[in-house]
C-alpha cells in the first residue's frame, strides 16, 4: 500500500523531493546494507571507481530504487548468481547500472515491466513466477521524478541489466 501511495504521489507531482548532493558510491553502499540476507548465497561485485562522482538526488528515495532493483536480481536469479552494480558519468547525468547472469527478461515483458501490477510470465530455475508488481513502477516514477530514465536490456549472455540515471552534482566551494 505504501508503495502504491508513493508511485501516486510522485506521478503526481505531490511528493517532494529533498534533494542534496550525494557520493553516488555512499548511496549505493547505504543501499546495499538493507539488502535481503539471502544476498549472502550471490555475488555482489560493486565498482569502486577512481573519481568519486556526485549526483544531484534524494539519497533516501535513490537507496529504495537500488534496494528495488538488486533485491529483485536476487529473487529472480539462481543462487550463486553475480550482480554487478557499477556507476559512470555522461554528460550532466550520473547512469548506474545493476546487471545480473540469471535468466534474463523476456523481450514480450520489457516494455511492460515497468507497469504498475505487471508479472512477467518468466520461470526460473526452481519454478517460481516473475512477479513484479509495484517495485519496478515505483523506482520508474522516482527517476522521472529525478529527471532522469530507467531501462532493462539483456546482459550478455545473459541475465539482464537495468539501467537508471539522475542529475549529475557539482562540488560547492565555500570560501
Amino acid at each position: 500500500v505504501e508503495n502504491l501511495l508513493s508511485v501516486s504521489r510522485l506521478e503526481e507531482g505531490r511528493m517532494n523531493l529533498h534533494v542534496s548532493t550525494e557520493l553516488i558510491d555512499e548511496v549505493v553502499a547505504e543501499a546495499l546494507r538493507h539488502i535481503n540476507r539471502k544476498s549472502a548465497e550471490y555475488r555482489l561485485d560493486v565498482q569502486n571507481g577512481d573519481e568519486y562522482l556526485l549526483a544531484q538526488i534524494d539519497a533516501k528515495l535513490i537507496v529504495q530504487v537500488i534496494i528495488n532493483i538488486v533485491d529483485n536480481a536476487i529473487k529472480y536469479t539462481p543462487p550463486g548468481s553475480e550482480i554487478h552494480i557499477g556507476w559512470k558519468q555522461k554528460g550532466n547525468y550520473i547512469y548506474v547500472s545493476i546487471a545480473d547472469n540469471g535468466p534474463g527478461i523476456s523481450d514480450q515483458d520489457k516494455p511492460h515491466i515497468f507497469d504498475m501490477f505487471y508479472s512477467a510470465s518468466n520461470q526460473i530455475a526452481d519454478s517460481r513466477r516473475r512477479i513484479m508488481g509495484l517495485g519496478l513502477a515505483l523506482c520508474k516514477s522516482i527517476i522521472n521524478a529525478h529527471g532522469g530514465e530507467i531501462t532493462v536490456a539483456d546482459h550478455v549472455p545473459h541475465g539482464s541489466v537495468f539501467t537508471f540515471s539522475v542529475p549529475a552534482g557539482e562540488v560547492e566551494l565555500h570560501e
